[in-house]
């Protein structure tokens, strides 16, 4: 039978964990904008983007205390009120697995990005030879350096304004501008695999990050095997 001061008690613990899990949620949003200043501003030694950082850094730290803090009074009530034991190794182990759980998610979803990155990473080097030109090799540039050599050419196109007239409107030529504002420059591909290269790096960051979860999902699962007193399994 419940007690005067349970029913408020409950609701007051229920409306605190409401505040807890947008807390939370509210975390991860200003993590990911922290992500995206850094990537941003990398470098700025603008003092107004340090504060920011700071700033937005020493929220996050006060976010985890606060979270702390409420968990912690939670626990402390419904301990008191008898609804659960003060650390039983069954609830403690509950929680390692529920962690493991959520790590072992991660690291299958965070394994299959590699590839996606580095497929990315292929069609943008199939788009952008790498031996592209520096310049049209066109037959333009070669006339041109001729007429620098030859002052009649030069003299007899100034007095004909047809003949200059053709070559600025013959399909040739045409032809040869549309080659050169379509063809990539030799910028171009360095630019191309410069970003292909970072994307591989990208990749093989996300092969160590998977890895890495799966090292802590084991040796979290080896913890709570001994806690149990279960034989350690074999991973």
């Amino acid at each position: 039978m419940e007690t005067s001061t349970e029913v408020p008690v409950a609701s007051a613990i229920w409306a605190v964990e409401q505040v807890a899990a947008e807390l939370r949620e509210t975390y991860l949003g200003v993590a990911a904008a922290m992500v995206l200043l850094e990537r941003v501003g990398a470098g700025c030694p603008h003092p107004a983007l340090r504060l920011a950082r700071r700033s937005a850094g020493d929220a996050l730290d006060l976010a985890g205390e606060v979270d702390q803090q409420v968990t912690d009074g939670v626990r402390r009530l419904r301990v008191a009120a008898g609804h659960i034991e003060p650390n039983t190794i069954g609830g403690l182990v509950e929680v390692l697995d529920s962690v493991g759980s959520q790590w072992s998610a991660a690291a299958d979803r965070i394994r299959l990005l590699p590839a996606r990155v580095t497929a990315a990473g292929r069609q943008l080097r199939d788009a952008v030879p790498a031996d592209a030109p520096p310049a049209d090799p066109g037959d333009s540039t070669e006339v041109t350096a001729g007429q620098k050599h030859n002052p009649d050419v030069t003299a007899g196109q100034k007095h004909n304004p047809d003949v200059t007239a053709g070559q600025k409107h013959s399909p040739e030529a045409a032809t040869r501008q549309r080659q050169h504002d379509t063809r990539p420059t030799a910028r171009q591909a360095h630019d191309t695999e410069t970003a292909a290269r970072q994307w591989q790096h990208a990749a093989e960051q996300l092969d160590l990050m998977a890895e890495c979860l799966t090292s802590a999902v084991a040796a979290l699962g080896s913890y709570t095997d001994g806690l149990s007193g279960a034989e350690p399994a074999t991973r």
